[in-house]
């Protein structure tokens, strides 16, 4: 069994040290955590005081995986000595700061044979997997448009923007979906607590095939549920999903998914909008923990096949980290910008 050392030990970190023993790998965990008052955590777990670190170094060399969950302005240097050092690598989203970071660490991947992998849990929602099944369909038809809301009342991230952290979970989540990356983007971004970052974003997307995305992100516009993951936050996570033949609602807070049975056809020169029953579609719930868990199993599961799966260094590292830049180019120059991903 894979040696592992977790980096971090914040509000996302917990998770991450939850989900290990939800695995039944906390004995072999080891965890590196700067901030010495947030080790009190591990105690509900019984964890040996001896595997609590506050840095990396002395224990690189003893471990095979490392699971990298701090704040993003750490994600590059981290990430870097661990690959240089021949580990495998989970890192929480974005992978890095800049394009320029990321691309980086995605050529040290691939020159290291190292799998990478980036934390975009939506992916592995149940809901999300019955999503993609359901577009694959030919029923459901030629998509047209997609757009989600992941936004609510809550504290800012000091580190990165609302786009490049709440945002981006949908940007990725519509990337794997619909199987491509947008080629254009026109934004509007706004930082109405004056901070250097944005707490208020609205994208659109223009991808192949004619369709047309949008997703809305900030900390200023109300949620309608309590967040799961943030504490005393309200919070909107939901998309819908637009074909010929059907369209998709899904509400990651109330994990509820509808499969509305509509489309449009021609009769007497008149387009007119044909209803069928909609469908409940039943799913498993999972909350914060078992998602993070069920995208950790799956990183174990590609590092001992040597097969980079689930959303890698390209795809959703440096990719989205272009996508990123060219939704603050256009944000900045309030103009449409082009995406030239690799």
């Amino acid at each position: 069994m894979a040696k592992i050392l977790q980096v971090g030990l914040g509000n996302f970190g917990k998770r991450h040290l939850a989900a290990w023993h939800q695995l039944d790998l906390g004995g072999d965990l080891w965890v590196a955590e700067l901030d010495e008052t947030k080790w009190a955590e591990a105690n509900r777990y019984n964890f040996p005081k001896d595997r609590l670190l506050r840095s990396i170094e002395s224990v690189l060399n003893h471990v095979d995986v490392v699971d990298i969950a701090t704040p993003t302005t750490s994600h590059f240097q981290l990430c870097r000595s661990a690959l240089q050092a021949g580990k495998d690598v989970f890192v929480e989203k974005p992978m890095a700061m800049t394009n320029a970071e990321s691309s980086e660490l995605a050529e040290l991947a691939k020159e290291n044979e190292r799998v990478m992998q980036v934390g975009y849990y939506y992916r592995f929602h149940p809901m999300s997997e019955r999503i993609y099944r359901e577009l694959r369909s030919s029923e459901f038809g030629n998509v047209r448009y997609i757009t989600g809301n992941f936004m609510g009342f809550k504290r800012p991230r000091t580190d990165v923007g609302v786009t490049h952290t709440d945002g981006i979970h949908f940007l990725d989540l519509f990337n794997w979906l619909l199987g491509k990356f947008p080629t254009e983007v026109y934004a509007v971004c706004r930082d109405h607590f004056e901070r250097g970052l944005e707490d208020f974003s609205i994208v659109l997307l223009q991808y192949e095939g004619g369709i047309t995305g949008k997703v809305e992100s900030g900390y200023i516009q109300p949620g309608r549920w309590k967040d799961k993951v943030v504490p005393g936050a309200m919070t909107s996570k939901e998309i819908t999903i637009v074909g010929e033949n059907r369209t998709v609602e899904a509400d990651y807070e109330t994990e509820s998914l509808v499969v509305h049975n509509v489309h449009h056809k021609l009769k007497n020169d008149v387009w007119a909008a044909m209803v069928g029953p909609a469908t409940v579609v039943p799913v498993e719930p999972c909350d914060p923990v078992q998602l993070v868990a069920r995208e950790l199993r799956s990183f174990l599961t590609a590092v001992k096949e040597r097969n980079q799966t689930g959303p890698g260094p390209v795809d959703a590292g440096l990719n989205l980290a272009i996508l990123i830049e060219a939704i603050y180019e256009s944000a900045r120059t309030n103009t449409p910008v082009k995406v030239a991903t690799q």
